[in-house]
């Protein structure tokens, strides 16, 4: 449309170009008399005019490379949405055999009672546990040395909750906890660090990845990410909403303590003031 418009007015500007140098031929042409003082004035005018042709010229040439570049800029775009289309198909595949070597990950995950732990807890049996019942057992354990630190008058900070942590689980199953979250870790932290991805998109996927948890295993991984040895994990917690669905009990009480409030909402909810815990269970405790 650009170009067409273009032709056609240098076509217009040139056939009055030629209807006014052809004046005097026409005149003389049609018989009308023309002074010669005036022919002479008549030609010195074509200065200006060629002047006017040029600057017109230009600008014609300057409007055709502007449609160029708005022609390549939009091949362009239309070349990066179908690489971008490409890419999420690569990612999608590598994706979900990730979800897919987590779903078996899990199932590899081994968990004993701490000896310690037996003989405080007479009733407890000794057996191995496997896959979801080893989060379920590591929990039991990491809410029983918690309530420990709280009887003994102990504040339960930062620091110690890593302690049990690494101490009570990781140090102990470390080829099977530590193998798994470093799974779960790198799906995350791809998702995470994708260039093409939207901010939309990574919460999709972020959130297919959360869904294959399980309240305790959620509740554990906020205490896996506390570590040095965990990376950033617990960036990763904040960033995808991880502790939403933990469990709830000594240790997701702890968990509120040191992670912010987003790293336990929804994805549509919107951040709110951490309430004050402390306070509301002292006003309990003087209303009963």
């Amino acid at each position: 449309m650009g170009d067409k418009f273009v032709w056609r007015a240098g076509a217009a500007v040139f056939f009055l170009w030629l209807v006014w140098a052809l004046h005097p031929l026409l005149a003389k042409r049609m018989l009308i008399e023309v002074d010669p003082a005036t022919a002479g004035q008549w030609g010195d005018a074509f200065g200006a005019l060629n002047a006017l042709f040029s600057a017109l010229a230009f600008v014609a040439v300057l409007f055709t490379l502007k449609q160029q570049r708005d022609d390549l800029a939009k091949q362009q775009e239309q070349i990066d949405a179908a690489q971008r289309d490409q890419h999420r198909q690569r990612f999608e595949s590598s994706f979900f055999q990730l979800l897919r070597m987590i779903r078996e990950g899990r199932e590899q995950v081994l968990f004993r009672h701490s000896k310690s732990y037996r003989l405080m807890n007479p009733g407890t049996q000794p057996p191995l546990y496997s896959g979801h019942q080893a989060f379920r057992a590591a929990h039991q354990e990491m809410a029983f040395w918690i309530r420990r630190e709280q009887s003994a008058g102990r504040e339960v900070t930062r620091d110690t909750l890593a302690k049990i942590y690494a101490e009570r689980i990781h140090s102990r199953h470390e080829s099977t906890f530590g193998a798994y979250y470093r799974l779960v870790y790198g799906a995350f932290d791809r998702t995470r660090a994708d260039k093409h991805l939207n901010s939309d998109e990574k919460d999709d996927f972020g959130n297919l990845i959360r869904s294959q948890f399980t309240s305790f295993e959620a509740a554990i991984a906020g205490c896996n990410a506390l570590n040095g040895f965990a990376k950033d994990f617990d960036e990763i917690i904040i960033r995808f909403r991880l502790l939403k669905y933990a469990r709830r009990g000594p240790v997701y009480d702890e968990l509120q303590r040191h992670y912010p409030r987003l790293a336990f909402l929804g994805r549509d909810e919107a951040e709110e003031p951490v309430p004050d815990l402390e306070a509301e269970e002292e006003a309990d405790h003087d209303e009963a």
